[in-house]
């Protein structure tokens, strides 16, 4: 059975970059696929306190080894059996397996529980000691451990030896007689006279997998990534004609013919993450598409099509009732690749990284008309974007495409057509209307301060508030709290175990739950830290009570907020679920919920409203200011029909207007008296030293003075160096007549430009 595992050279393989996607050094066994770094510590007793009973010597040690190679190569041959997609890698640091760790304890002398000793003792040895938590520096051990090996996963072994132990238990007194493990990528301890299917079942617990025997874990418990129920368990079964599936989580003749026949209950594979719902032999954890997000255009001067946006890895979300619950992946973009008019896959790079940005220049032959597509892959298991597909001419395209959306551009010669010299226009404002020019819909809003103070009488509008969790009863609150941002009031839940309405939602104890009468596709949930370090989640769910989706906020301190928000391409939300991840504290002061039926166009001149119901719509848009005006279509608005379509688009076409604080008759004419000298200089620096620079809007004061001299209505140093620099080219060259540059107030990145300038003309 046995293949041998040892310490690999890292200069013999491809380091890899980084944690798993989404995890954190904490997250040392999350699921059990890919590398895992594993370090047998062998312990030796010096006699310095406890009695030597037990000396390691070298066919013991090799013996030991050898057990934890095939138990460990035992869940690789199990995964064989399962699927050819996936690898798993165990790599063995045998350090403290070569040269024991010298102990003064005795542990196969010392009841079980005594393992804080000279576990602790191990890890003060090594530097691990910086928390007063033996849990806190074993997992800085095992992430150490992972960095070194440049594994994925990180796990120790403890053995103990009991060679000369009549029964090859711990001394009476403790919670175990022989094998024991801390789950979730900690450690086992194992006696070194056990069977080799120990350390694969002990192996099962480091990656969340429960005991499934009579005093183990029972029916009801549920752990690992999909938060698996232990539905092979003796203890608590409902049947009473139950019977346990042979397997490696289990005991005596069960475990015996699961490691013989290589085989294990569903409900083993399940909380170690080995599920593959649709049969395509990629695990469910894993099996989630990549992310491609972006805008492109055809650059015809260049015969360069321009794709700008990002690529990254998409994590399933975690369900886990223990462990820290991060959303994780293995997967990364591996290849970004290409096709012009369905033509073969042409790949473009190879970055082999979780998240990529993107500003992609792509050779097409110059004349070809028709389309392109760009997607991102995973080429191990075989795992695909969304594909982006854009026109080979000047019009941007988007990978948004859901819903209705569409693109506002600078229609330079008011032909209607987008060239590849024309750019998008921000902060135009797009609205969705009905045929009378009414909102289509609207997003509703449910404020703390629009409630009774008091407890929360449902429902509310159609939506029902409740709190859920450990310490929860259903109830919620709305109570003022000088916290809130967006109210005077917040959320609160009532805690059984307090007999009150508690202050704050607190991790997975106490959640916040809001469902809706009807689904949506859109909530928003604005959040308050209680305590430093808080993050804010949000969990969707459609009405089959499947997780849909997963939001939350970034590391907030204590009083800050932020919001939340999360949405579908269509109306599959019926309920939400926030709470203070990692067991955090939190405070609530606003929901919000539905389709906005207003945007505004981003830095490209893209808008996009998600989800749109079937039936005919109308499409606003109105300029962001008064230097644009509309051209296509002239009234600024568009009607469509929306059906089953993936998405309907709508673009349209602006003009920049001419600057009114520009001066027509001659730009450089900043006070319009007729001649260009250092008045008109000394009038726009003056303007910036008082006002500063800014872009110019309905507000301002209109000219004369005409401070816009390039005509761009952005107020800046460069403005002023046009006409110093019109005065100069008009001048003798002599010297007097030139212009002597004057200093800023608050010099602009423009202004450290002219400084340059002036050191240079005056050399």
């Amino acid at each position: 059975m046995r293949r041998k595992l040892r310490l690999e050279k890292l200069e013999e393989r491809a380091l890899m970059a980084s944690l798993p996607f989404g995890a954190t050094a904490e997250d040392t066994g999350e699921f059990m696929l890919g590398r895992i770094a594993v370090t047998p510590v062998f312990i030796e007793s010096s006699g310095a306190l406890d009695t030597s009973t037990e000396d390691w010597t070298a066919a013991q040690k090799l013996d030991v080894l050898n057990k934890i190679e095939d138990g460990l190569d035992w869940w690789q041959q199990l995964l064989a059996t399962k699927t050819d997609k996936h690898t798993l890698d165990f790599v063995l640091d045998r350090t403290f397996a070569d040269t024991p760790f010298l102990s003064k304890y005795e542990p196969i002398n010392r009841p079980s529980n005594d393992y804080a000793l000279w576990v602790d003792e191990f890890l003060s040895d090594r530097g691990f000691q910086s928390s007063g938590f033996l849990e806190t520096n074993m997992r800085e051990f095992n992430h150490s451990q992972r960095l070194k090996l440049q594994a994925d996963w990180s796990f120790t072994i403890f053995v103990v030896n009991s060679q000369n132990d009549g029964e090859g238990t711990f001394a009476t007194g403790g919670s175990f007689n022989r094998a024991f493990s801390f789950a979730g990528g900690l450690f086992e301890v194992v006696p070194s006279t056990r069977p080799t299917s120990t350390f694969s079942h002990e192996t099962g617990h480091m990656f969340w997998a429960r005991d499934e025997y009579i005093g183990g874990g029972n029916y009801f418990q549920r752990r690992g990534y999909y938060n698996a129920q232990n539905t092979n368990a003796l203890d608590l079964n409902p049947d009473p004609l139950f019977v346990q599936a042979d397997s490696i989580m289990s005991e005596g003749t069960s475990l015996s013919r699961a490691f013989e026949q290589i085989t294990t209950s569903n409900a083993t594979l399940a909380q170690i993450g080995w599920v593959d719902s649709d049969g395509d032999g990629i695990f469910d954890v894993l099996d989630v598409p990549l992310s491609l997000n972006g805008v492109g255009r055809m650059d015809t001067l260049r015969s360069e099509y321009i794709f700008q946006g990002d690529a990254r890895a998409q994590a399933l979300p975690n369900l886990n009732s223990a462990g820290k619950q991060n959303n994780i992946t293995l997967n990364r973009v591996g290849r970004l690749e290409y096709r012009i008019n369905q033509g073969a896959w042409t790949v473009l790079s190879s970055p082999n990284e979780y998240t990529v940005s993107l500003n992609m220049r792509i050779p097409v032959p110059q004349g070809v008309q028709g389309t392109i597509e760009i997607r991102a892959v995973e080429p191990q298991l075989g795992i695909l974007s969304n594909v982006f597909q854009g026109a080979l001419d000047g019009a941007w395209s988007t990978t948004e495409t859901a819903g209705v959306y569409g693109f506002a551009w600078n229609d330079l010669n008011s032909d209607g057509v987008w060239q590849s010299i024309e750019t998008g226009v921000a902060g135009a404002t797009v609205y969705l209307e009905n045929n009378a020019g009414e909102p289509l819909r609207t997003q509703s809003v449910i404020r703390p301060g629009d409630l009774p103070p008091g407890q929360i009488i449902n429902p509310i509008s159609g939506v029902t508030v409740s709190a859920i969790g450990m310490d929860a009863d259903g109830r919620v609150g709305v109570f003022e709290d000088s916290d809130a941002v967006l109210d005077t009031r917040t959320f609160r839940p009532y805690s059984w175990q307090g007999q009150g309405f508690r202050e704050t939602f607190r991790g997975t104890d106490l959640q916040l739950k809001v469902a809706f009468a009807r689904p949506t596709n859109y909530v928003f949930v604005h959040t308050i830290a209680a305590q430093n370090n808080a993050i804010a989640r949000i969990d969707a769910f459609n009405s089959s009570g499947e997780i849909i989706g997963r939001a939350q906020t970034a590391t907030m301190t204590l009083g800050q907020s932020q919001g939340i928000e999360i949405e579908s391409l269509d109306d599959t939300i019926a309920y939400v679920v926030v709470y203070g991840h990692q067991e955090t504290f939190i405070k609530i002061d606003q929901v919000r919920y539905g389709l906005n039926a207003q945007v505004v166009t981003d830095a490209n001149g893209a808008y996009q409203f998600p989800a749109v119901d079937p039936g005919q719509v109308r499409v606003r848009i109105v300029p962001p200011s008064s230097a644009y005006a509309i051209t296509s279509p002239s009234n600024g608005i568009q009607t469509l029909t929306v059906g089953a379509q993936a998405g309907l688009r709508a673009d349209f076409g602006f003009l920049s207007v001419v600057s009114p604080w520009q001066n027509q008759r001659q730009r450089e004419d900043v006070n319009n008296d007729g001649s260009i000298d250092l008045f008109d200089v000394l009038v726009a620096i003056n303007e910036i030293n008082r006002n500063g620079a800014r872009t110019l809007t309905d507000g301002d004061v209109l000219p004369p003075p005409f401070f816009d001299i390039d005509g761009n209505r952005i107020l800046e140093a460069l403005d002023v160096l046009i006409v110093i620099n019109y005065i100069n080219a008009q001048g003798s060259g002599e010297g007097e007549s030139r212009v002597m540059l004057v200093d800023f107030d608050a010099p602009t990145d423009s202004d450290l430009l002219l400084g340059k300038k002036q050191r240079s003309d005056r050399a």
